[in-house]
């Protein structure tokens, strides 16, 4: 079942290319920052469907109770703001070495489909998410719940990978001569 999630400000999105720092397969990604009132009221949504998938789970693991993750995909975080938290893996491979690929469709404001290479998503952008509530369970972690990432609705753009991801104004001095993609990935990687 695909819910979406409420609009927000994407934090560190990777939904044109995955990320492959803690999956080496890959996986896309999009936590947005939304407000209480919305955060309370999607939570509240998904809590519904993970209440009943957990009485359904009891009844297949023969358990009156099962022990619950403690990760759970709304959450506030150390700064005070409440985020919904998107995943989706690129790439899965089968006990038998079959490969699976999965994309994650991008929409602009009107709902029409981006080129995914026209746009790069960056941080800020403001953002609607297309989920499924992928539920689990696991005996050593417990019983828990995933938003697999299957599209974003992008509402306000904020391009990343360039100076408009670090909030630089526009003054008058230097200008530099075009270079290559190689060069700004390599500015990008610098420690200043």
């Amino acid at each position: 079942m695909s819910i979406t999630t409420p609009k927000g400000k994407a934090v560190y999105p990777h939904v044109n290319t995955p990320s492959t720092k803690f999956n080496p397969l890959g996986e896309y990604s999009c936590n947005i920052i939304v407000s209480k009132e919305d955060a309370d009221a999607f939570k509240a949504k998904i809590t519904e469907m993970y209440d009943k998938e957990y009485e359904r789970e009891c009844v297949v693991q023969n358990k009156p109770k099962l022990k619950k993750s403690p990760h759970f995909p709304i959450l506030e975080n150390e700064d005070g703001d409440w985020m919904v938290r998107t995943k989706q893996p690129a790439k899965v491979e089968s006990r038998s070495g079959q490969v699976y690929e999965f994309k994650v469709a991008l929409f602009d404001a009107k709902g029409k489909p981006i080129q995914k290479d026209s746009i790069n998503v960056g941080s800020g952008s403001t953002v609607r998410c297309g989920v499924e509530p992928r539920f689990w369970y696991n005996p050593s972690i417990g019983f828990g719940v995933t938003l697999s990432l299957k599209a974003v609705q992008v509402i306000d753009l904020v391009e990343g990978n360039g100076a408009g991801s670090f909030d630089f104004e526009e003054e008058e001095g230097y200008e530099a001569e075009e270079f290559s993609d190689e060069v700004l990935d390599e500015a990008l990687g610098a420690d200043f």
